[in-house]
């Protein structure tokens, strides 16, 4: 009969036999928990740091939480899978690192998708679900990346920085007044400019700006040293390489005559005086617009990268050059032009003279081009 009227005793209609093996399995189960109890504290006692992180998992079975987070996570947790750990071993991995509640429902997942885990590092959420996280095991998560484009200047991968969720304080102290020595590079340049390579490099919460600054520096040591380039010519070769990539299109043969017309300008049969006259170098000083040519005032500035007015070349690169650029500097193709102009620069079309009058009649061409696209603003 129930203890308390309305109400239903689950023992109720129970036989005596039944009553007593209900409570002999009761006292069997305090039994097994007691002398799980009593093995853990042994093994504290005995294995002292290594004995609580084997019996970790005992105590979350007994005594941690039992429910489950909901959704994909909050900020990242990188961990790293040991070779040979079994399922359980992974779940209190992940319960410790504060990626799951607790190990019971993931072993679920586990167990009910029949996947196996790999050994190695892996990139999770801190408070995801079960489902969530062994969706990231069978799916792992992809790192964040940044792409830096070929041709952009330091002022440009900054910003790309900063937009890729870095502090702008932190990047400007990895990138500000330093030059290719401060990241083991040991080339003599004014700054970064043209040292951080175009390319993709993957992000993660313990990479700092300046530890993506040195990969781009790293990379760039790499090509340079694949392209067989001593560092007493690396600045040279940089520096040009930079000129062509913003000077010419994409097209290889292009590029490889451009890069000999301003050899030949800085050569002793140079018919500009050894000037360069690079409206590239003008516009570094005093910002490009969209059709790349410069006004006479613009020309005027007294900036060592002013290559209308300082001989040679400009102390150093004024973007980060792509291979190919660095190729034709490296291999520019044979010829006596002297000048060159984009007589179409939707197309990319490039005209190359030896002599100052004929060049006069392709900038007239492009001038027309101008024209015909309202974007008259001085030229050469």
């Amino acid at each position: 009969m129930s203890p308390f009227p309305g109400e239903f005793s689950e023992d109720e209609g129970l036989t005596r036999s039944d009553l007593k093996a209900k409570k002999h399995r009761r006292m069997l189960r305090r039994r097994r928990t007691t002398a799980i109890v009593v093995i853990c504290v042994l093994v504290f006692g005995i294995g002292g740091f290594f004995g609580v992180r084997a019996a970790g998992g005992v105590f979350e079975d007994l005594f941690g939480p039992k429910g489950d987070y909901e959704g994909a996570g909050t900020s990242e947790v990188s961990v790293k899978i040991p070779p040979g750990a079994s399922a359980r071993s992974v779940a209190n991995q992940l319960v410790e690192a504060g990626v799951i509640m607790n190990s019971e429902p993931f072993l679920d997942e586990i167990e009910r998708r029949d996947v196996t885990i790999q050994a190695g590092p892996l990139i999770l959420r801190e408070k995801m679900s079960s489902k969530a996280a062994v969706d990231a095991i069978v799916d792992p998560i992809k790192p964040p990346k940044i792409t830096i484009a070929e041709g952009r200047k330091i002022d440009q991968i900054k910003a790309k920085m900063v937009q890729s969720g870095m502090k702008a304080e932190e990047v400007d102290k990895a990138i500000d007044d330093k030059t290719p020595k401060d990241y083991g590079l040991d080339v003599d340049t004014p700054s970064l400019e043209g040292y951080l390579y175009p390319a993709t490099y993957n992000l993660n919460k313990d990479k700092t700006a300046e530890d993506i600054v040195s990969q781009m520096v790293d990379k760039t040591k790499q090509e340079i040293d694949k392209a067989g380039i001593e560092l007493d010519d690396a600045n040279r070769i940089m520096t040009l390489a930079s000129l062509v990539e913003i000077e010419s299109p994409g097209d290889e043969a292009v590029r490889k005559k451009v890069a000999r017309v301003f050899l030949n300008r800085i050569s002793e049969e140079s018919k500009t005086g050894k000037l360069l006259q690079s409206d590239a170098t003008v516009a570094y000083i005093h910002g490009a617009r969209s059709d790349l040519t410069t006004t006479k005032k613009e020309r005027e500035s007294d900036s060592p990268y002013n290559t209308y007015k300082k001989k040679g070349l400009p102390p150093g690169p004024i973007n980060s050059p792509s291979s190919g650029a660095v190729e034709a500097a490296l291999n520019p193709t044979k010829g006596d032009w002297q000048f060159f102009v984009a007589t179409n620069p939707d197309t990319g079309e490039t005209k190359f003279a030896t002599t100052y009058k004929e060049h006069q009649k392709n900038v007239e061409i492009y001038r027309k081009w101008l024209k015909q696209h309202g974007e008259d603003n001085g030229g050469k």
